[in-house]
């Protein structure tokens, strides 16, 4: 954040966390540091529990209803962070973030038919080597405080999961066991989620390099209008609904290569997609 934006010191202190944002800190509450950074937060929230209970609902593995919790993580650590500007708090927004792109990879690279866990050994192998990376990449982030390197290894691991749902849709020789409209569904949902996420990214960005500008034009507008100029609560807006469409095509993709196809379809409620179990449960 730019040195220039004035900001209050609140019930939490000077800022201990290496990253601050351009919302003005403790603007509106001397208990909440950046107030529309941590409410944002509740979109992130909303996208698991929605997503949750309609895994739930589909009697959908369990390992979905992992993955939902690891995004509330992400956005009750994301709140807590934006609320306190605390060192902890980032972390319990940022190591999360780690956590949830791994278990996506987790569940990509585990592409044999059967939900038994770790009942073989591709299930076994690709646990450790998820647990592994998680707790080798959070001891050393502790140790080496640079949110670029957390930003860098976030990044790699999103571009992974990309490659790997297109190798699994085009080159494998698992892909055949996708019919070609639902690798087309696959395509569209992850596609569209990634648009969003690099929609999020451009918008995060904006807002950090033109921070002075953005908040001239907050004084300008007034509040509660200027709220819609706070750039990273966009990003959090946007990396929600982005992760929600990555996550049903990564989930539609897993069925589809462990399960029978033509057990599972893809729906809509309120206007945001889902698995839709048509078939009994896999035993």
């Amino acid at each position: 954040m730019n040195a220039t934006v004035a900001n209050r010191v609140g019930y939490y202190g000077p800022p201990t966390s290496t990253l601050d944002w351009c919302e003005k800190n403790y603007q509106f509450s001397y208990y909440i540091a950046e107030m529309a950074n941590s409410f944002s937060n509740i979109i992130t929230l909303g996208v698991a529990v929605f997503g949750a209970q309609l895994a739930r609902q589909e009697k959908l593995p369990p390992r979905f209803l992992l993955g939902y919790l690891g995004i509330a993580a992400v956005g009750a650590g994301s709140f807590w962070f934006h609320a306190t500007l605390l060192y902890k708090a980032q972390l319990g927004d940022e190591l999360p973030m780690i956590w949830v792109a791994v278990m996506c990879l987790w569940l990509l690279f585990d592409q044999h038919p059967g939900f038994h866990f770790l009942k073989t050994n591709r299930s076994r192998l690709t646990t450790i080597a998820a647990l592994l990376f998680s707790v080798t990449f959070s001891w050393s982030y502790l140790l080496y405080r640079n949110p670029v390197y957390h930003q860098v290894v976030f990044g790699t691991l999103l571009l992974t999961i990309a490659f790997r749902v297109y190798y699994l849709l085009t080159w494998s020789k698992y892909s055949a066991r996708v019919p070609a409209d639902k690798r087309k569904v696959v395509a569209k949902m992850f596609g569209s989620g990634a648009a969003q996420f690099t929609f999020a990214f451009l918008i995060w960005n904006l807002d950090n390099i033109f921070c002075d500008t953005i908040t001239k034009w907050k004084v300008s507008v007034g509040w509660p209008v200027a709220f819609l100029l706070e750039g990273h609560s966009w990003w959090h807006f946007f990396t929600a609904t982005g992760v929600l469409y990555k996550f049903i095509g990564i989930q539609y993709l897993v069925v589809c290569l462990k399960d029978d196809p033509q057990h599972f379809t893809l729906h809509h409620r309120i206007g945001l997609p889902y698995v839709k179990r048509i078939s009994k449960r896999m035993d």
